[in-house]
């Protein structure tokens, strides 16, 4: 579902080359590979499948929540808004994220 209303809110914003990185690795692959009618999210699947038809580069990933800092602290938050600032939670990871920190998973 959040990948759903993601999509959506930059297909209405005028994002047309979208990066979507989903801790998600079922999700992600039943939207790459499509699930059969019968499936519990076959709508939401078949919804997400006919909006990546759309006039925009989309590219859907799989990522670790630990490798994408700033996605779990919105994830924490419920962030699924627009939002024109950061949240103060998000200014220390976005400003690791500019200087390229990397963190290694033990």
């Amino acid at each position: 579902m959040a990948i759903w209303q993601e999509l959506k809110l930059c297909w209405e914003n005028g994002y047309r080359k979208v990066l979507c990185c989903s801790d998600s690795l079922l999700a992600v692959n039943l939207i790459k590979q499509g699930v059969t009618s019968h499936h519990r999210f076959a709508n939401e699947i078949h919804i997400i499948r006919r909006m990546l038809e759309n006039d925009w580069e989309v590219v859907i990933t799989h990522t670790l929540r630990e490798g994408n800092t700033c996605a779990d602290v919105l994830a924490k938050m419920g962030a699924m808004v627009k939002i024109s600032t950061p949240p103060s939670d998000l200014l220390r990871p976005l400003l690791e994220d500019a200087w390229g920190v990397e963190f290694i998973m033990e």
